[in-house]
């Protein structure tokens, strides 16, 4: 990738990085996906798990992201798809990869789970 030299080249470097990191991840998101909305939003099947293993409560994960609640519970149940930039941005809050929160094979939460 092309650098411009208006910064210390290592810091247009790094930016670069991020920026080019930042657009593989979501692509591996919109290819790996269940979409919704034709294609604006994707299904988390794997949050509830991620969540759980981080020892996060859905209000914590909820208040760490700044939503709320009801909409991490949406996003849980697959009542809701998650746009690009919130599955981003849960990442970065669990510590997980968006294959982590696209993915899911194991229990489906449940009242009691939450």
């Amino acid at each position: 990738m092309h650098c411009g030299m208006n910064l210390n080249g290592k810091e247009v470097r790094e930016m670069n990085d991020e920026k080019t990191e930042r657009s593989c991840r979501v692509a591996a998101i919109k290819e790996t996906a269940k979409s919704t909305n034709g294609g604006r939003s994707y299904l988390l099947k794997g949050l509830w798990a991620c969540r759980l293993a981080a020892g996060l409560t859905q209000r914590q994960l909820a208040e760490a992201m700044g939503g709320s609640q009801a909409t991490v519970g949406r996003l849980e149940r697959g009542d809701r798809g998650a746009y690009p930039k919130t599955i981003l941005r849960l990442c970065e809050v669990i510590g997980v990869a968006p294959e982590d929160l696209l993915s899911g094979d194991g229990p489906e939460p449940t009242e009691a789970h939450r």
